[in-house]
């Protein structure tokens, strides 16, 4: 079990270790059957690759615009959504999760 969030690249890599024969394409296949079944969660980010997370826990996501880290947060006091106000506005949510851009401690060292 990866607790990271890698891409399809990374996971690619590590299964070969295991499985020399595997494809990328596989790997993808493998990730959209995962996906469709809600069994990970997709992380988009502008600057970097696609990554994945398989842990389906409430919690939140410190994106790196910089370098394209993600890092779990689980505990936010400050931060609350209510999915009934969603409700209310027609938005329905799928899953319990959030993404904070910004920058991390290593990419602001100038």
């Amino acid at each position: 079990k990866v607790c990271s969030h890698p891409t399809a690249k990374q996971i690619h890599i590590l299964a070969k270790k295991k499985m020399p024969s595997i494809g990328l394409a596989t790997v993808y296949r493998s990730l959209d059957f995962l996906l469709k079944n809600n069994q990970i969660i997709k992380l988009k980010s502008k600057n970097s690759e696609t990554r994945y997370d398989a842990n389906l826990t409430n919690h939140y996501h410190l994106v790196c615009r910089e370098c394209g880290e993600v890092d779990d947060i689980f505990d936010i006091k400050n931060i609350k959504i209510n999915s009934k106000e969603l409700d209310q506005i027609g938005f329905k949510t799928e899953l319990n999760y959030l993404e904070i851009p910004g920058v991390c401690k290593n990419c602001q060292i100038i």
